[in-house]
């Protein structure tokens, strides 16, 4: 019987399967009546995160008699795929389709995990927006506790694009900033379970379906897709019960009045990663993405902040206080009359990574204009912070001699200390050193990584007394 009862399941999955254009690349569907093997032969089987979840059927909506199998996963337990199993069909472009439901949506929820938990960034569902932390996050989405939803998330290997789709609709995109949104060297990817550094922002929850791709899905076939799922439902239910976007469970902040009609309002909130309190006082500064120049700055008042920006406009927003770590992330502003909102959790003043980091061009010492930028906006903390000093290290690509690489990369740190002697920083709290080739932040493989080797990053470190 209960195979019967899977019937109408297993179409809509082969619907979907005909559907899609007939390519040589492959893909991986779990739809869990094979408990964690794929529907497709000589798959990857997935794994399990934490506690042992259970086989569900569940009555599919809309049908008498009909069921779908799920996997129930407990709150802070999930799914994995191993990509080095799967022979590294998730190392270049991609796309993660799900199709779940979550019990909880307070606070943040994990839903994708790229890093294997050693990272907070990555993708989650926060007060009914789509997020990805912490660059970038959604307008409000139809997400709310206990309700299906169609998720999905591709990311480019050549533009570094990353979009991401909520019932057919592409809600959020920008441009990965470094490697965030793939795998890491683990080559794991986990699904709801937290990472290890928050540790509990997770639901329990279902899921009835998950597919991978080995490429990016067209917005037009991802949309197919989730008609398709809806369609699949004998009698298909009402437009009015399938179509509609439903209010998140939370409810929403209250928007500030706008100082500007014609611009949109971003608002943001600072609080302390370990207590959660919100840090009052703190920088808050915008540029433009395409060119570093400052727009905005503001101070966070009882841990909130507001500016106005015009629309259609990719801005980087950094916030820096004394005592933490800073932190940067990217916005997207929509369409007039809009509101935005980003979050910042700033970390205790760690010392473990660099405050910034410039970029050369090949076999260059010479300081680009978008580096001179990024030196200006930081002079102003290192002028407020004179308990710490300055320690450039510089960087090259492999390309050409090693003796070279190592003259030009100390010529480089020059280069950096020279601008900021320019701009009233001592020399005497500057310290540097040329590493040349030998500290690559990527592998030299493609120009894409050679590029972001030729680097000078700049480190803050206490003053001994």
């Amino acid at each position: 019987m209960n195979y019967k009862i899977n019937a109408a399941w297993l179409c809509f999955l082969l619907l979907l399967l005909s559907g899609a254009p007939a390519v040589s690349q492959s893909q991986w569907t779990y739809d869990f009546n094979n408990g964690l093997t794929p529907i497709e032969s000589g798959g990857t089987k997935l794994k399990v995160l934490g506690q042992p979840g259970k086989y569900v059927k569940e009555p599919i909506p809309g049908t008498e008699g009909l069921f779908r199998t799920t996997y129930r996963f407990e709150t802070n337990s999930g799914l994995q795929f191993d990509n080095t199993e799967a022979k590294g069909f998730l190392s270049k472009s991609f796309t993660v389709e799900l199709y779940f439901k979550m019990d909880s949506l307070s606070s943040w929820k994990r839903v994708l995990d790229f890093k294997n938990r050693k990272s907070d960034y990555g993708c989650y569902i926060y007060d009914g927006k789509l997020n990805f932390y912490d660059f970038a996050i959604s307008e409000k989405a139809p997400v709310r506790r206990n309700q299906y939803l169609h998720y999905v998330y591709s990311r480019d290997f050549e533009t570094k694009k990353i979009k991401m789709y909520i019932n057919g609709i592409e809600k959020l995109e920008f441009k990965d900033p470094g490697t965030e949104g793939m795998l890491d060297q683990d080559q794991l990817l986990n699904l709801f379970q937290d990472d290890l550094v928050a540790n509990h922002e997770a639901s329990s929850g279902s899921v009835a379906l998950i597919r991978v791709y080995d490429r990016v899905m067209t917005p037009v076939f991802i949309r197919r897709s989730y008609q398709s799922l809806m369609k699949t439902k004998p009698p298909v239910e009402p437009v009015a019960e399938k179509e509609k976007d439903p209010e998140p469970i939370q409810e929403p902040a209250k928007e500030e009045p706008k100082v500007n009609s014609n611009l949109v309002t971003v608002t943001g909130k600072v609080y302390n990663s370990q207590n959660l309190k919100p840090i009052n006082d703190a920088n808050v500064s915008v540029r433009k993405a395409k060119d570093e120049t400052v727009v905005a700055n503001t101070k966070t008042t009882d841990g909130t902040y507001q500016v106005q920006l015009p629309p259609y406009e990719t801005y980087h927003i950094s916030v820096e206080a004394i005592g933490f770590d800073s932190k940067s992330m990217s916005v997207k502003t929509g369409g007039k009359s809009q509101e935005v909102k980003s979050l910042f959790n700033l970390s205790a003043e760690s010392y473990e990574q660099p405050v910034i980091t410039m970029f050369f061009g090949q076999s260059s010492e010479v300081l680009p204009d978008d580096a001179k930028a990024k030196l200006d906006a930081m002079v102003d903390y290192f002028n407020k912070r004179p308990d710490l000093k300055i320690v450039l290290k510089g960087h090259t690509d492999n390309i050409g001699n090693f003796d070279k690489n190592v003259d030009l990369s100390r010529q480089r740190v020059e280069s950096v200390k020279t601008y900021l002697a320019g701009k009233g920083i001592p020399s005497d709290r500057i310290d540097g050193a040329g590493y040349g080739s030998a500290r690559p932040s990527y592998m030299n493989k493609s120009e894409s990584q050679k590029q972001l080797n030729r680097r000078v990053e700049v480190w803050a470190e206490p003053i001994k007394r």
